[in-house]
């Protein structure tokens, strides 16, 4: 159960739940400073240096010590494919760098409606090109994900898989947001508890990501629908006081059909992706998080080793 200060945040949070967003996350999403100036900013101990020539604001962060020298991750922010910045890339992903001891490459991506889909996971391909190209090898790439940023980077493992590309070495998804047609029970179950979230402004995002009803359950907008054999081993973590739990839920049990190594942590009464809330289960779950990739990195073989 959560902490007595947990709870205490948490039933603040929901007694207002039209501003929650305000105390959350919501104005990392909406405050847009420029990769810069988000470099000098100190968080979690890590180095931030800005990424150039791939179109879109990025950032290389170096944790104080790096355990996995040729290893590398790839975060995809959440924000349900309409909100997001640099600042808020920045946030989520240095606690899991440090955590993990990783260099971890975060960028923001062109966002709905203005760019609907496909155009976030275009530019989710092109950081993980980048990546390559610096010389890591798919082995040696991780790849986590929050909310919106988890269901891209399962969309992003079936982009590789389907045109035979060697996938990553494993993915970590925090309150993935992978069914857009919204057809677990938890969204209706779970509508008084959740903190910050209702189905009706998420299904306005997703219609906007998706671009029309009859493409919510194409598995590269919706990747619950998807076949998930040969991906890598994936950990999934998510508050049970979230209407995207089944989500979570659904999303393992595919995995598992697949033949795919898959865990999902429940966090007892916690809210949507509340690593970003600095609550003791925040630092507990990125904790585990970051000790999960960096096993799978450390055990990745390359064809050179």
């Amino acid at each position: 159960m959560p902490t007595r200060r947990s709870q205490g945040t948490l039933n603040m949070i929901r007694s207002h739940k039209k501003a929650a967003v305000g105390f959350g996350m919501d104005w990392l999403m909406r405050v847009n400073p420029t990769a810069d100036t988000v470099a000098k900013i100190r968080m979690s101990g890590t180095r931030a240096d800005p990424v150039r020539g791939l179109g879109m604001p990025a950032l290389m962060l170096s944790p104080r010590k790096t355990q996995v020298e040729d290893g590398a991750i790839l975060h995809l922010h959440g924000g349900a494919f309409v909100s997001g910045g640099i600042l808020q890339c920045r946030a989520i992903a240095s606690p899991i760098c440090s955590a993990a001891g990783v260099k971890t490459l975060t960028f923001s991506y062109r966002l709905a409606p203005r760019c609907p889909y496909p155009a976030q996971l275009e530019d989710a391909m092109r950081a993980y090109r980048y990546l390559m190209d610096l010389g890591y090898a798919p082995e040696k790439i991780a790849l986590v994900g929050e909310s919106a940023g988890g269901n891209l980077a399962l969309a992003l493992a079936l982009k590789l898989r389907d045109a035979g590309k060697p996938l990553p070495a494993a993915i970590a998804l925090m309150s993935p947001w992978v069914d857009l047609a919204q057809t677990g029970e938890s969204y209706a179950l779970l509508a008084d508890v959740d903190a910050t979230l209702d189905a009706e402004s998420l299904m306005e995002d997703a219609l906007a990501y998706a671009g029309s009803p009859g493409r919510l359950t194409d598995p590269e907008i919706s990747p619950v629908y998807a076949d998930f054999s040969g991906f890598p081993p994936v950990l999934i973590h998510c508050g049970t006081s979230e209407i995207l739990l089944s989500d979570s839920e659904m999303l393992e049990r595919k995995l598992l059909d697949g033949g795919v190594d898959a865990q999902i942590v429940r966090w007892a009464g916690m809210c949507h992706v509340f690593q970003a809330f600095g609550f003791k289960e925040s630092k507990a779950s990125v904790s585990q998080i970051g000790a999960f990739l960096l096993k799978a990195l450390r055990e990745g073989k390359t064809d050179e080793e």
